[in-house]
């Protein structure tokens, strides 16, 4: 192979100038394999530009992507409007035999929920012995939901049957 077919193919393979490649070439007495190692030692080698195209297999790594706080607030923040808006989009019905009584989004029951909750929790509970019924519906609401619902609303039911009949005096004690 003669000395310019040499730095050409140097040139390309390690993608530098002409005189660089000569410079190499003729440092390392025309070993081609060995003014590569030169060329890459002295940190001369250039990588590929970023929009060349290859019909390499092998993917190209993907540069990655730094995580800073405005990124990753951001991302926070779009779930928490995602929460409020899906939360504004689902109700919760209260009912009494079948007639729906009032209904609120899940949104307003969350805030309830955080300034009172215990006291939020008990006229639920006592809700159920007054026969309200509560359900979920939007996209929160759940079939799951909605069972447990309706399961608790049996049990006050039994509850307050069984408590009814142990006060009715039975017909033997008379």
């Amino acid at each position: 192979m003669e000395h310019i077919d040499m730095v050409e193919k140097l040139r390309q393979k390690a993608n530098v100038s002409y005189e660089e490649a000569k410079q190499a070439l003729e440092k390392n007495e025309w070993d081609l394999l060995d003014a590569l190692v030169y060329l890459e030692g002295q940190g001369k080698i250039k990588g590929e530009a970023q929009d060349t195209y290859t019909t390499r297999t092998e993917p190209r790594p993907e540069p990655q992507k730094e995580k800073d706080f405005r990124s990753v607030f951001s991302r926070i923040m779009r779930f928490l409007a995602d929460l409020i808006d899906k939360g504004n989009k689902s109700m919760l019905h209260v009912s009494r035999r079948g007639k729906e009584l009032f209904s609120l989004p899940l949104t307003v029951v969350a805030l309830l929920m955080i300034l009172g909750f215990w006291f939020l929790f008990w006229v639920m509970i006592a809700g159920f012995f007054f026969g309200l019924r509560y359900s979920i519906s939007g996209p929160l609401g759940g079939k799951t939901v909605n069972k447990a619902m309706d399961k608790a609303a049996q049990a006050a039911e039994s509850i307050k049957t069984g408590v009814s009949r142990e006060d009715k005096p039975q017909e033997n004690d008379k």
